[in-house]
């Protein structure tokens, strides 16, 4: 090994030398200027210099010179510039993409700041530490640094540092799933920039906001901020910045349905792109691309660009975004029928999601790959994916029960590691045993004596050994069988909870169902008319209410029914309409009200009452439509109907010849409220054909179409009237089909109920 070594050394420095030979003039100075100065100082800064030339081309000289320049840091005894010597390994490191080492020589810089009590170098070391984490993919590490990093600033009065920490922290909660609290930290980072006057550190924190409202849907706000970043950039001639404005405008035009608009700005930004020679954002601009010919029907456009965006981030190893542009171009094999293609995209995909952290493209990437393998058939693997693919989605809703269960598997995993080192140790104890045995072999006719005392004695160890450890894998086999059992129990404990609450909604749903007239009465009392209910959850908020009374020929002829709206939906809700439904009902056919104001007045004060037995101010209640028909003149062929009708926050429309007529109501609930005025009862007489309507606010209040904007009244109105030529049942499945149509992908705001009757 000693004639080796040598020859090693001088091959390394063959490798080295000829390149310093053909280097420029730049690393010839400092090479020079290393041999020929006799401060140790400068010789660090030039080691370190060096390094920096050496960092992206040849990796193994540039850590030479980092290396020279730590031992001589050491040797001059100056602690910062050894932090700063160990700083400058670690960006060597972190170039190359060995995190783990950078991290180990960042965290070194650190521990000598702490030394020296430099609390911004201290602060410096955690930022850096936080990158490294970041580029690794270890967000959870990298958020925890980049805190520290910001506090530390705020004390030292590093203001434009803080502003760094507040950004990279912020980055960090948007990627676990937090926008709301990324927001806060975003426009603190914003505030201090636009105090010191910092336009480019302004457009990038500008950029962050945008990508928020984009995540939350809220486009035009998006649009706003990418405007103003367009401003900034071009006041400092930041072509880059510039560019990327563009994309993120585009990408808001896209959700927005703006798609010619969109794809201007996409070739406006590539073009941008193609002239700085920026792969990443060239990448960019091509699945922006893809994505908005798809959008528009152009398949064979979609997939040509969302190949070549492939192809560049494979090019620059951008695999945390590769996943992105492989699911775009998988989604496309998979509509022509491609599966095979579509297959090994959906699966490449996913593998980088899960590598990198990418949550949201894992969950597409497993809802990709069910659908394809539900299209070729493979029913097993499709459910196996869709499973996965709910788990995911549903990861927030379960985050307390997911994070005791993976706490629980964490230390199942240190539990089982552990055992694993020491069978390790064991079988490392046994390979030495049989290495004194051979040799004591060799010795035997010489030291036969000693050999056998020897030989007992280590026998007698290794009997004592494996006792030992025998008594300890025991010990740990039951460990971890409790805490087999423990995960186990929680998971019985978790599934019980689901099967509870599951349960109870379902037995809410059957109470409140119980109270709701069946189809049966609705089409005895109501003949030509329809109830178009639709509850957000399993249980509504809404009811719709009817009751029928005998008129003087003894005939059901009096029909009283209402569209109510309680406070709150789902659970709650229900509770509630069981409340408010019985008082209803109570002072009606109990005690005998007929008039619809006073029906109102009574079913308030039953409602209060009933409430006030609670220890709490509860001020829950409803607002209601309530009509009461008298069809007795118009079943005696008097082309006439009387109509008796309250409301409580809620109007009714009547339309006649193509004409809304609006009743206005009394702008107060069923419930606790200040200065309660007795109801208005509005009597009307009605004609043959006029149609009446009566609603909650949930249709009107329902997000949606283009824009992601509320349906409004007016619009409601509109259709309305637009529906007169056709049948009460016919109005009822267009009413459906409208509310679908312009709710699109948005969740259901509220629940719905409208009644139409026509005479």
């Amino acid at each position: 090994m000693s004639i080796l070594d040598p020859m090693k050394n001088f091959l390394v420095l063959l490798l080295i030398i000829p390149f310093w030979c053909n280097a420029n003039s730049a690393s010839d100075s400092l090479y020079n200027f290393i041999q020929t100065t006799s401060s140790d100082t400068s010789k660090i800064i030039a080691y370190e210099q060096l390094a920096l030339f050496y960092r992206k081309d040849n990796p193994d000289s540039a850590y030479y010179f980092n290396n020279q320049a730590i031992l001589l840091a050491k040797e001059h005894k100056e602690k910062k510039w050894l932090a700063e010597a160990y700083r400058e390994y670690a960006l060597t490191a972190q170039a190359i993409g060995n995190y783990p080492i950078a991290v180990k020589y960042y965290k070194k810089t650190k521990k000598i700041h702490e030394e020296i009590k430099n609390k911004s170098g201290v602060a410096e070391s955690y930022n850096d530490i936080g990158v490294a984490y970041y580029y690794s993919g270890d967000y959870e590490k990298a958020g925890d640094n980049f805190k520290k990093a910001g506090k530390l600033r705020i004390e030292t009065g590093d203001s434009l540092g803080a502003g760094q920490s507040y950004n990279n922290t912020g980055i960090m909660y948007d990627i676990a799933g937090n926008p709301t609290e990324a927001l806060k930290l975003y426009l603190q980072a914003l505030n201090i920039y636009e105090n010191l006057k910092d336009t480019s550190m302004t457009i990038g924190t500008l950029s962050n906001i945008g990508l928020i409202y984009t995540g939350q849907k809220n486009y035009h706000e998006a649009i706003k901020i990418y405007e103003r970043q367009k401003i900034e950039a071009k006041s400092i001639g930041d072509q880059k910045q510039y560019g990327i404005s563009l994309t993120s405008l585009g990408t808001s035009y896209d959700y927005l349905g703006k798609y010619e608009k969109a794809r201007k700005l996409f070739f406006e930004a590539l073009e941008i792109f193609i002239e700085l020679g920026d792969k990443p954002m060239i990448a960019q601009c091509y699945n922006n691309l893809s994505v908005n010919f798809e959008l528009t029907g152009d398949d064979d456009k979609a997939l040509e660009y969302a190949l070549k965006s492939i192809e560049i981030k494979k090019e620059i190893g951008a695999h945390g975004k590769l996943a992105i542009s492989q699911i775009s171009a998988a989604k496309i094999y998979n509509k022509k029928g491609k599966y095979t293609q579509a297959l090994t995209l959906y699966q490449e995909a996913l593998n980088n999601a899960q590598k990198t952290g990418y949550v949201d493209y894992a969950i597409k990437a497993h809802k990709g790959l069910s659908l394809t393998y539900e299209s070729l058939k493979a029913f097993e693997k499709a459910f196996y994916h869709q499973s996965q693919y709910l788990t995911l989605n549903d990861s927030v809703t379960n985050t307390k029960n997911t994070a005791l269960i993976n706490e629980m598997e964490k230390k199942y995993q240190s539990e089982r590691k552990q055992q694993e080192i020491e069978l390790l140790n064991k079988t490392n104890a046994l390979k030495d045993v049989k290495l004194a045995k051979a040799d004591e072999e060799n010795k035997r006719k010489s030291l036969q004596l000693y050999g056998s005392l020897g030989l007992g004695l280590i026998l007698l160890t290794l009997v004592l050994i494996v006792f030992k450890s025998n008594q300890q894998r025991k010990k740990h086999n039951k460990l971890l069988h409790q805490k087999n059992n423990e995960i186990t129990h929680q998971k019985e404990i978790v599934e019980e909870k689901n099967k509870e609450i599951s349960d109870s909604i379902n037995y809410a749903k059957r109470i409140q169902e119980a109270i709701l007239p069946s189809r049966y009465s609705i089409s005895d009392n109501l003949k030509n008319g329809f109830v178009f209910f639709k509850p957000k959850d399993i249980v509504s908020g809404d009811f719709y209410w009817l009751e029928s009374l005998p008129n003087s020929s003894n005939k059901d002829a009096i029909v009283y029914f209402a569209a109510a709206d309680c406070t709150g939906h789902g659970v709650p809700g229900a509770m509630v309409s069981v409340v408010c439904s019985n008082a209803l009902s109570k002072a009606l056919l109990e005690e005998h009200i007929t008039d619809t104001g006073e029906l109102l007045d009574r079913t308030r004060e039953l409602v209060v009452k009933r409430f006030e037995k609670s220890e709490e101010d509860v001020k829950d209640g409803m607002d209601i439509s309530l009509c009461k028909l008298d069809l007795t003149n118009f079943q005696n062929n008097s082309g006439m109907a009387s109509l008796q009708w309250s409301g409580a926050n809620n109007p009714l429309w009547v339309i006649r010849n193509d004409e809304l007529l609006e009743y206005k109501p009394d702008k107060q609930p069923i419930g606790k409220t200040d200065n309660p005025k007795p109801f208005t009862t509005h009597t009307i007489e009605l004609k043959k054909d006029d149609t009446l309507y009566i609603f909650t606010d949930g249709y009107q209040d329902q997000f949606g179409g283009e824009k992601g904007k509320k349906f409004k009244t007016s619009q409601l109105k509109q259709l309305l009237l637009s529906l007169q030529k056709n049948t009460m049942d016919e109005q009822k499945e267009l009413l459906n089909e409208a509310f679908n149509t312009w709710k699109g992908n948005e969740e259901q705001v509220d629940d719905v109920c409208i009644i139409g009757v026509r005479i």
